[in-house]
């Protein structure tokens, strides 16, 4: 026997690596940012702009061929090393949602990091996705809401609410504080995003809003009055009255204006879509850049109206569908 065929008889196998794929819709704020922060009920959907992200395990620890990089893979790299043991992941990401637009993309990108770790451990659930989720945004931020996640995580329509309601799915606690997440029912509808551009610095924002609240009683007042524009927009989406939607979301924008969470850029293009026809428009997110949103059914006219106005127009829908994931 020659030492060729020699060799060929003590070649080692292929080593199977374990591999797992996520993708996860983005999601809106229809009404309730800012007011969620104060206890105040929050409407959002799920939309069809998406990330994925895939996690195989490998010899380094790479994001699209980078080193992991706590600076660069800030959320990607916090759930790792939350939530992983194993060989080093070899990662890869994509995204159809603009980064710092309000539309979250770090919540999208969180969800699908950790949605692809559950998997590899054979431990897959909503519930599990968004409460891990979740715990990687409220230590990376140093607060926030479930909001966003859990948004990601189940798609279509949620409302976030500190008491339990009809359509309810799962309860997420934090020190002294429980949310509790409700699916609910939501008609087909065209949203028209407009992006400013600028990005939204979400921390900063919230944190600009919270001294207003703190020392004055007019701002808490206010962030009162966004609750109830939010249980106006259940009752409106509930019964497919886009007039009474649109009504409460302008009313909202007026809101979080006077609050200090609207921009010029924002402004210029709420009121381009409101000049256009749409039911309504408001900032999504934290504010002070990045994103709004109109309601419309009209969406081409409205986005023309967008970009005439110097916004980057993005016509979306419902995301059905939450967070899937492959392996």
């Amino acid at each position: 026997m020659s030492a060729a065929t020699n060799s060929n008889l003590f070649t080692r196998p292929a080593v199977l690596r374990m591999m797992a794929v996520a993708s996860v819709p983005g999601k809106i704020i229809l009404l309730g940012e800012h007011g969620v922060l104060y206890g105040q009920p929050c409407l959002s959907v799920a939309i069809d702009l998406r990330v994925g992200v895939e996690m195989q395990e490998g010899s380094a620890a790479t994001v699209n061929g980078r080193p992991l990089d706590s600076r660069r893979h800030t959320y990607i790299k916090h759930a790792i090393d939350k939530y992983w043991q194993g060989e080093p992941l070899e990662v890869v990401t994509y995204s159809k949602i603009p980064s710092a637009s309000g539309l979250g993309s770090s919540a999208a990108i969180t969800t699908a990091s950790v949605a692809c770790l559950l998997t590899l451990q054979q431990s897959f659930s909503p519930e599990e996705v968004a409460q891990r989720a979740f715990a990687v945004e409220y230590e990376v931020q140093r607060g926030g809401s479930p909001n966003d996640t859990s948004a990601c995580t189940q798609g279509s329509a949620i409302v976030l609410a500190r008491e339990k309601r009809d359509h309810f799915i799962w309860k997420i606690s934090r020190k002294d504080r429980t949310w509790y997440v409700h699916s609910i029912p939501a008609p087909e509808m065209d949203i028209v995003v407009g992006v400013t551009g600028v990005k939204s610095k979400t921390p900063q924002l919230v944190k600009k809003v919270r001294r207003f609240v703190n020392y004055s009683g007019f701002a808490r007042e206010l962030t009162q009055d966004i609750g109830g524009w939010v249980e106006e927009g259940i009752a409106a989406l509930a019964h497919s009255d886009f007039v009474s939607l649109g009504e409460a979301m302008t009313e909202s924008q007026k809101i979080l204006h006077t609050l200090g969470a609207s921009s010029p850029e924002l402004e210029k293009l709420i009121q381009a879509s409101l000049r256009a026809g749409a039911y309504g428009a408001k900032l999504t997110g934290a504010g002070g850049g990045g994103s709004m949103i109109a309601l419309t059914d009209e969406p081409e006219k409205v986005a023309i109206a967008i970009e005439k106005a110097g916004g980057k127009a993005l016509v979306t829908s419902i995301s059905r569908e939450g967070t899937k994931v492959w392996v």
